[in-house]
């Protein structure tokens, strides 16, 4: 069973919860995903920070939901483009076949829109289907 990460806003933790049932019944083993957590707690913030990168580098393959933010399609926040091109420097080095999805394509008002297009144009991400 391939393991896979859901990455993406604490914002969209309810629609991650979804997203995870639809992955486990398409057989995957999500072992990590957004959670809602209590960004005014710093420990709190900090360990699930750590978590998270330490799911990363367990993981086979990540699905980034971008959804639709404060009016922004598609949207991906600094964090999520950090834990994606984390997993993209990781398949370059590594030369692996891990999967890295986006949920959908951003719009040209995400910061990071141009390297998401590049990356897809090279092959190191895809859209989930």
């Amino acid at each position: 069973m391939k393991k896979i990460i859901i990455a993406g806003s604490a914002k969209f933790y309810k629609e991650a919860l979804e997203l995870k049932k639809e992955l486990e019944n398409m057989n995957y083993n999500v072992i990590d995903y957004p959670r809602n957590i209590n960004a005014n707690i710093e420990e709190e913030y900090k360990q699930a920070y750590e978590r998270f990168y330490d799911s990363l580098n367990k993981t086979d393959d990540l699905i980034l939901l971008n959804l639709d933010k404060n009016g922004i399609e598609g949207y991906i926040g600094y964090e999520s483009f950090a834990e994606l091109s984390n997993l993209v420097v990781k398949k370059i080095q590594e030369d692996n076949n891990h999967k890295i999805y986006i949920y959908k394509m951003p719009s040209k008002e995400v910061g990071c829109y141009d390297e998401i297009k590049h990356f897809l144009e090279l092959g190191y991400i895809e859209i989930f289907k």
